[in-house]
């Protein structure tokens, strides 16, 4: 190991250039025609696929959202249709951004949340002292009246 020079990002990104070139030529250059047709027609029929099978599976879903619910379930979140709620001062609902893909919907969310009940804490931590310098104040004017 001592041999070896030190890793530097120039070095890192030769190494990781050699090493993907490498193992390309080595995956695609060992493949014969019948695997090229094979991979073609595996890539080709999932892209032609794949628009009726999510179409497919929103009908499934939509007609699962449909369905009647019992009255054992009429209290879970499959029949209210939230997915989970934190209770952070006012709450917070995870549905509210229902515009943004999944993707980008679930990345950062539990950075948010933490940020979230954070701000929550500080502005709980603020009132309550608020309030006890009011209750101060009040006893002060109450010691002025008695007296």
């Amino acid at each position: 190991m001592s041999n070896e020079e030190p890793l530097t990002p120039s070095l890192m990104l030769s190494r990781i250039q050699s090493r993907i070139a490498d193992n390309l030529s080595g995956t695609f250059g060992t493949l014969t025609g019948t695997d090229y047709i094979r991979l073609i027609a595996i890539v080709g029929g999932y892209l032609l696929l794949r628009p009726y099978l999510e179409k497919l599976g929103a009908k499934y879903q939509e007609r699962d959202h449909a369905r009647a619910i019992d009255e054992n379930e009429q209290d879970s979140m499959a029949a209210t249709g939230q997915k989970a709620r934190v209770i952070a001062g006012e709450g917070y609902d995870l549905d509210e951004d229902e515009d943004e893909s999944s993707d980008e919907e679930a990345w950062g969310r539990k950075k948010r949340l933490q940020q979230r009940k954070e701000r929550a804490r500080k502005k709980k931590e603020i009132e309550d002292r608020i309030k006890a310098e009011e209750d101060e104040e009040d006893k002060e004017i109450q010691e002025f009246l008695q007296d």
